[in-house]
């Protein structure tokens, strides 16, 4: 099979019209894979694409899974505050 490639409009309305600086930040961040040059023009596999849809969802599931690292100051007093017990 034959791979695809897509332009970097088609990528802007892929993902619902975002600019060109975004993608541009997206390909710095390695949030998207680089794409492929051809005939002097940039062209984006659209199976690397599909792959770090995948990755970039199944690590947000994942961070929503885990409990917050670190929770701020003023949380943490109004728990202890609100905290049942010592009375």
């Amino acid at each position: 099979m034959a791979k695809k490639f897509i332009t970097r409009a088609q990528v802007r309305k892929r993902y619902g019209g975002i600019s060109d600086m975004t993608i541009t930040r997206w390909l710095r961040a390695g949030r998207i894979p680089e794409p492929a040059l051809i005939a002097n023009r940039h062209y984006f596999d659209e199976d690397e694409l599909d792959e770090a849809d995948r990755r970039a969802k199944s690590d947000y599931r994942r961070t929503r899974a885990e409990p917050p690292k670190h929770v701020p100051p003023q949380l943490k007093a109004a728990e202890e505050e609100s905290a049942p017990g010592d009375s």
